[in-house]
């Protein structure tokens, strides 16, 4: 599991393009957007790695300026259990 918090900014006149298409990606959430183009954002992925990749899918969204990791925390869901 892979859960992690960024702060997305984003050209004004790109703001509304920009939500719907994160809107669209899995495990993505907006939960604020501030006037000047910055929206807060959560990724819920399996792994680190998928992760990652969305990460990659936000950045290269047309409109968005850049994007700061906030909070990423990471649980390897693999347990090993002996008898």
């Amino acid at each position: 599991m892979s859960i992690s918090s960024l702060v997305v900014h984003v050209k004004g006149e790109k703001k509304d393009s920009v939500r719907a298409e994160l809107d669209r990606l899995d495990g993505v959430e907006i939960h604020g957007a501030s006037e000047d183009g910055r929206l807060v954002v959560t990724v819920d992925q399996l792994n680190d790695r998928d992760a990652a990749d969305c990460f990659a899918t936000i950045q290269d969204l047309d409109g968005v300026l850049n994007t700061s990791l906030v909070y990423s925390y990471f649980e390897n869901s693999h347990c090993n259990v002996s008898e």
